[in-house]
C-alpha cells in the first residue's frame, strides 16, 4: 500500500514538472554536412512546417562546427521561400568567437551557436516554409563546419505589454 501510494506520488510531481515546461519550439530542422567540409557550391535545403500563424516568433540559424574552424566569423546567404512561392534573400554575417573564445554551447570538440535571423516574425500562411542556406566563405570547401540548421521559436511577450521582449 505505501508502495503505490509512493509510486502514485512520484508520477503526479513527474507530471506536473513536465507540464510546466513550456518548450517554446514551432518547428526545427538540421543538416548534417559531410565530413565537415562544406562545398562553396552546396546549397542545404531546409524545410520547417508552421501551423501557428497567431505567435510572434524568433528564427534562428542553428549551427555546429568544430574547434578546427578557421574564421572568428561566417557569411551566410539564407533563401526564405513561403508557401505561396514568395522568396527573400538575405546575406548575414556571424562573429562566432570573440577575445574570450567561442561564443555558443562547447562539447569536446564540437561548439553549437544559435544565430539570431530574425525576430518579431509572424508567419502569415500556414505551410512548409523552406529555407535554403550556402556560406559565402573563401573556401572552397569550407573546413570544421558539422550542421547548419533553421529553428523557430515563439518569442514570450513582455508583461502586460502584448509585445515580444
Amino acid at each position: 500500500m505505501k508502495t503505490r501510494l509512493k509510486n502514485s506520488i512520484l508520477a503526479a510531481v513527474v507530471a506536473f514538472v513536465a507540464l510546466s515546461c513550456e518548450y517554446n519550439g514551432i518547428a526545427e530542422q538540421q543538416a548534417n554536412i559531410p565530413q565537415t567540409q562544406w562545398h562553396k557550391d552546396s546549397i542545404i535545403p531546409l524545410l520547417l512546417p508552421v501551423d501557428d500563424t497567431f505567435s510572434t516568433c524568433a528564427v534562428l540559424l542553428t549551427l555546429r562546427c568544430t574547434d578546427d574552424y578557421p574564421y572568428n566569423n561566417i557569411i551566410l546567404s539564407v533563401t526564405t521561400t513561403a508557401p505561396s512561392g514568395i522568396s527573400v534573400c538575405d546575406t548575414v554575417e556571424y562573429r562566432l568567437m570573440g577575445d574570450k573564445g567561442w561564443y555558443g554551447k562547447i562539447g569536446g570538440t564540437w561548439i553549437d551557436s544559435r544565430l539570431e535571423f530574425r525576430t518579431g516574425v509572424r508567419f502569415p500562411q500556414h505551410g512548409a516554409y523552406r529555407f535554403d542556406i550556402a556560406h559565402l566563405m573563401r573556401h572552397e570547401k569550407l573546413p570544421g563546419v558539422g550542421a547548419i540548421g533553421v529553428r523557430i521559436e515563439r518569442m514570450e511577450e513582455a508583461p502586460g505589454t502584448g509585445q515580444p521582449q
